[in-house]
């Protein structure tokens, strides 16, 4: 059995599909019993579901959004 620390590492490489099926077997059985590692692993679900979320949401097509707002405010607000 691998040791905890190594398994706590493991859930990374494991969540990004790069680990060999034995490797995975085993963090998968150690996810299954131990709190303090399975919790680990879905902090970084959800942090990799975020990220994907703001990939979506580039910085320029919101700045393009805001002024048009912004534009679209100013110009009824003129009338």
């Amino acid at each position: 059995m691998l040791q905890h620390r190594k398994i706590r590492r493991a859930v990374e490489v494991c969540l990004d599909g790069e680990a060999d099926a034995v490797l995975a077997a085993e963090v998968r059985r150690h996810l299954s019993e131990c709190w303090s590692c399975s919790q680990d692993g879905e902090w970084l679900l959800l942090i990799r579901a975020s990220l994907h979320r703001i990939e979506a949401r580039r910085p320029v097509d919101l700045a393009v959004a805001r002024l048009n707002r912004y534009a679209t405010t100013v110009m009824k607000e003129g009338r």
